[in-house]
């Protein structure tokens, strides 16, 4: 967020450590505020790169959440698939898109290969686990088409990039939305059965002036600036919402994201 009056500027980022680390000591700070999820404002606050909040311990502003989906193509699907579906690519041919990150990857990789949602935490923090989702992985990489931020998984459902695609609710509904109003051609849905929900907080990057660091803050407690993509309600009936673990990711996150990159930047197998 840019921008501290009553004319707000939304900017979005990556999502990236280095990317926050620049924004936050650059000698001119360009975000008054920054949307970031449990374990980014756990280390943000730890390494001072936020500032500390007045009774609050956490350095952030409740922000909403956002959840992640299994996004289709219903245009060349008959019925919805589910995340085992998304790997059967013999028996649904075509790209699938994923988020270019160990965090919500590896859990959908363990989802698919008939983890119980509720033992994904559990499995993720063996050796054994990991071996298992990056090997699911594997078989997968031929057909991946990798998206870094919101607007690129909208990207890849706008120019049909993909047959299925994990992709954030509020991308999935703008596409429908602009579906209807005629300027897109796909015809990408949400398939609710199990998505995974991630809480955000607004943070203040310690560069940010005092006075327009002030002023934000009285900004966001005022206007409640939420993002909440999927309430409760849109989720199907008897679907299952994983809750991203934010003390999983802040504890294993550094060594499954170099993990991940180490492996994405190999050779194919």
């Amino acid at each position: 967020m840019a921008g501290a009056d009553s004319t707000i500027r939304l900017i979005e980022w990556d999502g990236q450590k280095t990317t926050l680390d620049v924004g936050v000591h650059a000698a001119r700070a360009d975000w008054a505020a920054v949307l970031l999820n449990g374990s980014q404002l756990s280390e943000a606050c730890q390494k001072n790169w936020v500032r500390p909040i007045e009774n609050n311990t956490s350095c952030g502003v409740p922000g909403g959440q956002s959840t992640l989906a299994l996004a289709w193509d219903r245009s060349r699907l008959p019925s919805a698939p589910g995340w085992k579906d998304f790997w059967d690519v013999a028996r649904h041919p075509g790209r699938r898109g994923l988020r270019l990150s160990a965090r919500t990857t590896l859990e959908i990789a363990l989802l698919a290969d008939g983890i119980d949602p509720r033992d994904i935490y559990t499995a993720l923090s063996t050796h054994a686990g990991v071996d298992r989702a990056f090997h699911k992985l594997d078989l997968l990489r031929p057909y991946i088409v990798w998206w870094k931020t919101p607007d690129d998984a909208a990207r890849i459902m706008e120019q049909s990039s993909a047959l299925m695609t994990s992709a954030p609710m509020a991308e999935i509904s703008s596409v429908s939305t602009k579906v209807k109003a005629g300027p897109a051609s796909s015809l990408f849905v949400a398939q609710p059965d199990v998505v995974l929900r991630t809480p955000l907080y607004w943070a203040i990057p310690a560069n940010t002036p005092n006075e327009v660091a002030t002023k934000t803050l009285e900004h966001l407690n005022k206007t409640s600036l939420h993002l909440d993509d999927t309430p409760d309600s849109a989720v199907a009936p008897n679907g299952i919402i994983l809750p991203v673990n934010e003390a999983f990711w802040t504890k294993y996150g550094d060594q499954l994201e170099q993990r991940f990159q180490d492996w994405y930047g190999s050779k194919q197998p």
